[in-house]
């Protein structure tokens, strides 16, 4: 009678899956965005909404009889700087962002109230560092530029080997991702609209081309840059 052969062993099946590894910089104290100038973001017609209306709920005197989608800024709402396009990175004020997180909010030098920058007006808006306490960044429109490290899910071809055989699969892997988010203060109600969103996938710093992700305004691309 023939013995039996013992059954062969599978091996077991291997998943190691890619990982983007973590940025390592150096990164600069402060970015902008490349060729930046008022209205470059936030004036196109699909961002008419954050212009001040006649019918917003603020009230002008009426010397011309305007009609109640007319816009103009007036006292009160012209409050604050002209944003320049720039993010600053500060971890004493902020340090819930750590070393790579920036934003308009945190130029060395500034303090609350409308004339230090903590009320930015761009394009035909403006934001506000909700109560200026940088600890409540992310309550209020808050123009920024950070790398997300929970990134998005990417499609990645790879060899693994599953029972001595050598397959190419489509594995799953997380790609962090760098993100640049510009958004405004609505007039009256103090809504948090976004303007422009845009993401720039790896590298090892913010600098590079980012590309529209969502927002009111249409505009595809930016380009962020160090500042010097």
């Amino acid at each position: 009678m023939q013995a039996r052969r013992a059954p062969r062993k599978k091996k077991s099946v291997e998943t190691w899956e890619p990982a983007a590894p973590p940025p390592v910089g150096p990164t600069a104290a402060a970015y902008r965005i490349a060729g930046y100038t008022d209205g470059l973001v936030g004036a196109t017609p699909e961002c008419d909404l954050l212009r001040p209306h006649w019918d917003s709920g603020l009230r002008w005197p009426d010397p011309n009889n305007p009609q109640p989608g007319d816009w103009r800024w007036g006292a009160g709402v012209a409050g604050g700087v002209t944003w320049d396009g720039a993010f600053w990175r500060d971890t004493a004020r902020y340090p819930a962002g750590g070393q790579l997180f920036w934003s308009a909010y945190l130029k060395a030098g500034t303090a609350p109230g409308s004339g230090n920058g903590f009320w930015l007006n761009f394009g035909s808006g403006w934001s506000h560092l909700h109560n200026d306490d940088p600890a409540q960044m992310l309550t209020g429109a808050a123009p920024r530029l950070f790398y997300d490290d929970g990134g998005f899910v990417a499609a990645v071809s790879d060899r693994r080997i599953i029972n001595d055989d050598r397959r190419s699969e489509t594995a799953a892997t997380v790609v962090g991702q760098w993100k640049l988010v510009v958004e405004a203060t609505m007039f009256v109600t103090n809504e948090v609209v976004q303007v422009w969103v845009g993401v720039k996938t790896g590298g090892n710093d913010p600098c590079g081309v980012y590309t529209r992700v969502d927002g009111l305004d249409p505009l595809p691309t930016l380009t962020v840059e160090a500042a010097t």
